[in-house]
């Protein structure tokens, strides 16, 4: 370790001499764990933390009682340096942030209530672990419903964290959930498009398998199970020697990827299988108190993805055109207000459907709405489909930011030659003199000082191009 210590700056005189320039001892017969820190910031995760000091209940929450932790590394004295509390302790160490999360703070060991926040120094920082979640390791056993019960709490509350996205807010969850039932893996899958997708899994560090292994067992295994899946009903498999006999084929499966135990909890949306809860290879054995907790946590889980779920779509509908899932007109104004003033350069396109009453009149509005759509795919495909905005029934506008005049020139000649291609096309089909699909007006900028005028100019530019157009067929609209 003295090679590591040198490389990061960190002597043994130095931890000696801050034990001893601080007054530790006042923390010794504290209830809960307190420990000092050093913490060397690097990039990737890849720093370390040093122990200056850690109390007696830190030590025996720990399960280091016997051990002289000073001047040892974090990774050394707990088996590795999980992710979020080491992003936690840099937060608290370099940028003086507090934090306080629910984490198990050494490889394999119990989950804690964590607290981390700043000393006077820079660099250093304190860790306190609480052990308000002291969970039975024999509560399955002893049916202690009550202690599944705050492990559903638990799951609810990392659902709902701050700290971090959703997803990797789910994925601690299955990991605690994972860990709770002594399990190896733990898998959510969900229907898309009428095909099962794995969303979200956990494995832990010693299964080590194939990635696509497992998802080919994963995926595999339901042909044979859902046949047999109930409404309501958790799908056990406590030794798969038990279902040797009554289905050979799922044994066979299940044996040759390693799986000696199985739990599968499915989730209905409209009395149909939406996904599944899947834990392999549990050790925990009592069945009722693990249908109950397996159950209840599907539930928790599901529904809390699903929720995301419609967040995610109102969210998208709110933000964009219907009918032809381009951008719509709240996009629009969010867009200006992002760029306005802001002292880079800026593309504006200004697209008007030509004849849309006509063929709405004349034809049906089913036909309209067709080249509305025909419009839209025809400029998503030159630009970028987060740059197309419909802010009318027949008008379409283009915000590229940050693009060059010569870039932003060719993205125009593109469009014009496509756009000439389909007009010939339609005019053989149709077997008319003019076909303009629609008129453009465009201006490039290289700052966006002033975005209203800029868009104001575009207009303009695209109206008198329609005037031409108007001329060329002979009516206005």
């Amino acid at each position: 370790m003295s090679e590591l210590y040198e490389n990061l700056g960190l002597s043994s005189r130095l931890v000696q001499e801050l034990y001893h320039k601080y007054t530790f001892s006042m923390y010794d017969d504290m209830p809960y764990g307190y420990a000092v820190m050093k913490v060397i910031e690097a990039g990737k995760d890849n720093g370390e933390v040093f122990f200056i000091y850690a109390n007696s209940a830190f030590l025996s929450m720990t399960d280091n009682e016997n051990t002289d932790v000073k001047g040892s590394s974090y990774r050394e004295v707990m088996g590795s340096l999980n992710r979020n509390v080491y992003r936690n302790l840099c937060k608290a160490a370099c940028k003086r942030e507090k934090a306080i999360f629910f984490e198990h703070v050494k490889k394999d060991g119990p989950w804690f209530d964590v607290m981390t926040f700043p000393l006077l120094q820079d660099g250093y920082c304190a860790m306190a672990l609480f052990d308000s979640f002291s969970l039975d390791s024999n509560f399955i056993e002893n049916e202690d419903l009550a202690e599944a019960d705050r492990v559903i709490v638990k799951i609810a509350k990392m659902i709902h964290s701050q700290e971090d996205d959703f997803d990797i807010n789910i994925h601690r969850a299955l990991r605690f959930l994972g860990d709770c039932l002594k399990c190896e893996k733990s898998f959510v899958i969900e229907y898309f498009r009428g095909q099962p997708l794995i969303r979200y899994e956990w494995q832990k560090e010693e299964a080590g398998e194939d990635y696509e292994y497992t998802r080919q067992l994963v995926l595999e295994r339901l042909k044979y199970i859902e046949p047999q899946i109930r409404k309501n009903h958790v799908f056990i498999v406590e030794d798969i020697n038990n279902i040797k006999d009554e289905n050979m084929a799922l044994y066979d499966v299940l044996l040759s990827k390693g799986v000696t135990s199985m739990i599968l909890v499915p989730y209905y949306i409209d009395n149909t299988i939406a996904g599944y809860l899947i834990i392999d290879n549990y050790k925990e054995k009592n069945i009722c108190a693990i249908k109950y907790l397996v159950e209840t946590a599907a539930i928790t889980l599901f529904a809390e993805i699903h929720s995301r779920y419609l967040v995610e779509k109102l969210t998208f509908m709110g933000v964009h055109d219907q009918l032809t899932n381009v951008n719509n007109r709240n996009a629009f104004n969010l867009r200006i207000c992002e760029l306005e003033g802001m002292d880079c350069s800026v593309g504006i396109v200004y697209a008007d459907v030509n004849g849309l009453k006509s063929i709405n009149d004349e034809v049906g509005h089913d036909a309209g709405d067709a080249r509305i759509i025909q419009i839209a795919s025809l400029l998503s495909k030159v630009f970028l489909r987060r740059d197309v905005f419909r802010i009318g029934g027949d008008e379409f506008v283009i915000i590229v930011p940050e693009i060059g005049k010569k870039e932003f020139e060719d993205k125009l000649s593109h469009l014009k030659k496509i756009t000439r291609q389909l007009e010939n096309e339609e005019k053989l089909a149709q077997n008319s003199d003019v076909n303009m699909l629609f008129s453009l007006g465009f201006i490039w900028s290289d700052n966006c000082v002033d975005l209203e005028g800029l868009l104001k100019k575009a207009d303009e530019y695209m109206y008198d191009e329609k005037k031409r157009y108007y001329g060329l067929v002979g009516k206005s609209r």
